[in-house]
């Protein structure tokens, strides 16, 4: 069909590979990070994300690694409004799944491994040498793809940084696989817990700058007056990240070059849909490859449907809905 060339292996670029594999194209794929290199952290998927990952044959693997999250509930300490809704979608037959990010790659690369895709690990590209018909830059958020393409723009900090932990055991009066948060005046911290997997939290606060250095403490004590107090002295603590974001504007595409994921819009964590929206990405982006009449029309077709969701993902208000028939392959 066509021969194309992946830039990075994380989730968007190994969804995008093994997506434009089942549809008929010759894949190669470069990622600077060797094959076994650690990856820290976790990812809540959307329903969407599990049924994009049953269309590559992953979805079932990646439930069974990770563990459902079946509602949210929301607690504003500042004025005591609670909420809470179903972490479902019409029409989509998962809840969300929580899983580490590590375990989640690993299963992707296995099912590269198996599909015949090739991966050179520890590999830096030069986007504008490649011998394929089509260039996918799945490089991140400062990606050297959007660069070669015009587009010159940088991610931006949100103003806020934050913390993760982590701790063997769930915190005993919270709901299993339900998603907290409590919200105060600077910030937000969050918690989720599963029997097997045990506990995993956040704390993030306004920051002044991303340099700003922050008391460790000032993370940790609006957690101290919610349930995950009891967890708090035996979790592994993560360094302060400071949190960035990329609008979905610019140039996502030429004739034979398209960005997905974070090269096109990244998100911070607080929209909780950065691995989901990269993984919808590479669906769609090979549904389009496998009904165009030629690779340009398929990249302009893929960047109207996307860039609106992308557009709405980055917006404060609901998020977007995508339907199982968007994710057909």
């Amino acid at each position: 069909m066509f021969r194309a060339e992946v830039v990075g292996c994380g989730i968007g670029g190994a969804c995008a590979a093994l997506a434009m594999a089942k549809v008929g194209a010759s894949v190669q794929v470069y990622e600077t990070a060797a094959r076994a290199a650690e990856v820290g952290g976790w990812v809540t998927l959307g329903p969407a994300a599990s049924t994009a990952l049953d269309r590559i044959g992953l979805g079932e693997r990646v439930r069974a690694a990770g563990f459902p999250v079946v509602s949210v509930t929301t607690v504003d300490l500042v004025t005591g409004r609670t909420g809470s809704f179903a972490r479902t979608e019409p029409g989509h037959r998962w809840s969300s799944t929580h899983v580490w990010r590590k375990d989640l790659l690993a299963l992707l690369r296995e099912g590269m491994e198996e599909a015949d895709v090739p991966c050179e690990y520890g590999t830096r590209v030069d986007p504008g040498r490649r011998t394929g018909d089509l260039l996918v830059g799945a490089d991140g958020a400062r990606s050297a793809t959007r660069r070669m393409l015009g587009d010159l723009r940088e991610p931006t900090y949100t103003g806020q940084s934050i913390r993760y932990g982590h701790c063997p055991i769930p915190a005993g009066e919270l709901p299993r696989n339900v998603l907290h948060f409590w919200s105060h005046s600077a910030g937000v911290v969050g918690y989720v817990g599963d029997d097997r997997d045990g506990s995993f939290w956040f704390s993030r606060r306004n920051v002044a700058s991303a340099s700003s250095v922050v008391d460790p403490d000032e993370f940790l004590e609006p957690l101290r007056g919610t349930p995950v107090a009891e967890v708090l002295e035996r979790s592994e603590v993560s360094a302060p990240i400071a949190l960035y974001e990329l609008e979905p504007e610019g140039n996502w595409h030429n004739a034979d070059t398209v960005l997905i994921g974070d090269a096109a819009h990244a998100v911070s964590p607080a929209a909780g849909r950065g691995a989901t929206s990269a993984i919808e990405d590479a669906i769609v982006l090979a549904r389009t490859l496998r009904s165009a009449d030629s690779i340009a029309a398929a990249l302009e077709s893929y960047t109207a449907v996307r860039r609106p969701i992308a557009q709405a993902t980055y917006r404060p208000g609901p998020a977007p809905r995508v339907s199982p028939a968007d994710l057909q392959l």
